[in-house]
């Protein structure tokens, strides 16, 4: 694995000095203590070491631009070897002009993640095991200035391949199914002086194989239209208002579920001034990828945001979130609220300080299951 990453990282190189661009490698440290690590009922608190390498660059030639990323993780966590993940993955985008109106764009990831996870806690015995999952995320995009404003389709694909897991004494086993995303959107927005106007009409299908949805993992699909309206107030003020419909599909939809909702979005930010800004929003869709409900969940997101610059080279941030999920196949619902704050120092030549603490509260109806968890990090980061 060592040596993969090492010639792809060399023919990187070779080809960034060939084309006269100018690559960079990125770094991030970080160590965190958490009251909760796994993030469930167990409550089990652990320290962690995490460290990120990366190698990013970008090609341009007489029109297309080519940008592209590799990247390596590990996390150690002392106490629990289970839980060690080794994850590594790569990012491409190609962004070609097609004409004076006319503009591609693809882009693809893959991921390879190597991870454990908590299987049980029988007293004060901590069980756990391992798998490796794959993933693969592919997008293309065609943007075209005609009918007054820039028209926008979308066409995107997400894998998700998940491995067998790996138990200590017990032969391999699938615990989940692979599942995956199809998206299609089209897009129209105009500009009309400070005000922005938009439509977009949106299609998704979640995809699962017939033979893995033993698992309780069920194909659906999710439509939804919206009209949108944006506007600046000056250099201080910007508000983003979008509404419509959004609708969910498949064999598996109880017909006591409400298929049809609204769609909101509202997003506003202010910069009071040149060292507080201010920003809130809120949300509601369907989602139907990677979720606890085998189909899909209806979800409703608030969030706050105050960022503040206490010097020129120290920032404060404070965010509040919070995520209410209505289950569909099970009928359940559970919420989540979100508290982080972060101090940042500029340390120069792109190289970041932070410490961040963050809170997680997570209820539901079943009070065995919420749970709460606390963590502080503090990481290092730079570019080179």
């Amino acid at each position: 694995m060592v040596l993969r990453i090492a010639v792809a990282l060399l023919i990187c190189s070779v080809c960034a000095r060939a084309a006269a661009a100018d690559p960079s490698i990125s770094t991030n440290t970080e160590v965190t203590y958490d009251t909760n690590y796994f993030g469930d009922a167990n409550k089990i608190a652990a320290f962690s070491l995490r460290t990120t390498l990366g190698f990013d660059g970008e090609i341009e030639r007489e029109g297309t631009k080519f940008v592209y990323s590799f990247n390596h993780q590990e996390v150690r966590v002392p106490h629990f070897s289970f839980a060690n993940e080794h994850n590594s993955w790569v990012n491409f985008t190609l962004t070609k002009r097609l004409s004076d109106r006319l503009e591609w764009s693809a882009q693809m990831r893959g991921t390879r993640s190597d991870a454990g996870d908590i299987l049980a806690k029988v007293d004060d015995d901590v069980f756990g095991y391992r798998r490796l999952d794959h993933k693969l995320d592919l997008s293309t995009a065609a943007t075209l200035d005609a009918f007054g404003g820039k028209n926008i389709v979308t066409a995107s694909y997400t894998g998700l391949m998940k491995g067998k897991a790996h138990i200590p004494s017990l032969p391999p086993v699938r615990l989940e199914a692979n599942e995956a995303l199809l998206g299609l959107k089209v897009e129209h927005v105009r500009a009309l002086g400070s005000h922005e106007v938009g439509a977009t009409l949106a299609y998704n299908a979640s995809l699962v194989p017939d033979s893995q949805q033993i698992y309780e993992r069920f194909p659906a699909t999710n439509l939804r239209g919206s009209l949108a309206y944006g506007r600046k107030f000056g250099k201080t003020l910007a508000v983003l208002m979008e509404a419509g419909l959004t609708t969910i599909a498949g064999d598996e939809v109880s017909n006591q579920v409400k298929r049809t909702r609204p769609y909101l979005r509202a997003e506003a930010e202010w910069a009071l001034t040149d060292r507080l800004a201010l920003a809130t929003g809120f949300s509601q869709d369907y989602a139907l990828y990677d979720l606890d409900d085998p189909l899909g969940e209806f979800q409703r997101r608030w969030k706050a945001v105050m960022k503040t610059k206490l010097t020129p080279k120290l920032g404060f941030d404070l965010s509040l979130e919070r995520t209410h999920k209505d289950w569909i196949f099970y009928d359940y619902n559970s919420s989540e609220r979100r508290l982080v704050a972060t101090l940042a120092y500029d340390a120069g030549h792109d190289r970041t300080l932070e410490v961040e603490f963050s809170r997680l509260l997570h209820d539901e109806p079943d009070e065995t299951a919420a749970y709460r968890g606390s963590s502080v990090s503090t990481r290092f980061s730079g570019h080179f």
